[in-house]
């Protein structure tokens, strides 16, 4: 299909990759980078930024939609859902979120796709939407090893979507991949991110893990490329924490109950969730800081 493990690339890969929900923010970013190397379609309810790309209108909740769209298709980046829980009804989150995964999946499967990479979520472990305080990591840094317990129906959504991957994994063969987002930074946004630097207090529930929108759509593009992959899921996010302060005082100061914690993997400004899966199995390498969105690198 593309790479291997080794992330040694294949000269003249091309391959038809369909980009649901290609016209959000995040995907904005997808198109752009996966358009260096394939042929994308957008496929989505509104037209995309880009005025050169393939676009379909269409809507994850129609599975005649979908197989419109996939005849032909090599992989998707399924990007297409609603981003939060804070906006909108939960019926709506969860519906749009769980049903548009089994959608896609379904639709990929009759058109014969061989591999679908999922946009999940950090909230799958339960910290970011959370209301209940006693809810805290169970160790430091995290990794996919971490027990999952999201309260909000967004995380839920991602944990329902990350099960539908796996179940047609296991029944049809189709490859899928969960990339477990975190919180995404925007360049085009990149004002908006100076008062969370400077302030922990802001965004400690998301245990200031972030990424930079080019690094999100470099991981997509990976987990389309690399080859041997069954069912994966990993986190993807930048190395370091969104502040200015280092991480084992953020976790003395906010996660005082935490008492495992590997200090020698979080010295310095390490991310409290580890992105080492992603490195190892995609051959992921973050390139961005927020000390390069705002111009401090």
């Amino acid at each position: 299909m593309g790479i291997g493990r080794s992330g040694d690339k294949i000269e003249g890969l091309k391959m038809n990759v369909l980009i649901t929900g290609g016209s959000g923010n995040l995907g904005r970013y997808t198109v752009d980078e996966m358009r260096k190397e394939h042929r994308v379609i957008v496929f989505d309810i509104k037209e995309p930024h880009q005025k050169d790309v393939s676009f379909l209108r269409g809507d994850v909740l129609s599975i005649s939609d979908l197989e419109k769209a996939l005849k032909g298709v090599d992989a998707v980046i399924h990007l297409a859902a609603i981003p939060h829980p804070l906006s909108d009804p939960p019926e709506k989150v969860f519906i749009v979120n769980a049903q548009g995964t089994f959608n896609v999946l379904e639709a990929a499967n009759r058109c014969k796709v061989k591999r679908v990479v999922m946009a999940s979520s950090d909230s799958t472990l339960g910290f970011v939407f959370k209301t209940n305080p006693s809810l805290i990591p169970e160790y430091l840094p995290i990794d996919e090893c971490h027990p999952l317990k999201p309260e909000d129906p967004y995380g839920l959504s991602k944990l329902i979507g990350e099960e539908i991957c796996a179940s047609y994994t296991r029944r049809t063969g189709i490859e899928t991949v969960c990339l477990r987002i975190c919180y995404v930074w925007f360049p085009h946004l990149k004002d908006a991110y100076r008062s969370l630097v400077d302030d922990p207090d802001k965004w400690w529930q998301s245990l200031w893990v972030y990424e930079d929108a080019r690094d999100a759509a470099r991981a997509f593009r990976l987990a389309v490329e690399v080859e041997g992959l069954k069912h994966e899921r990993m986190f993807i996010c930048a190395n370091d924490n969104g502040t200015r302060e280092e991480s084992l005082t953020l976790i003395e100061r906010y996660y005082p109950q935490v008492k495992k914690i590997d200090r020698e993997r979080l010295r310095g400004r390490a991310s409290l969730i580890s992105n080492e899966k992603a490195k190892q199995i995609l051959g992921f390498r973050p390139r961005y800081s927020w000390k390069d969105l705002l111009g401090e690198g």
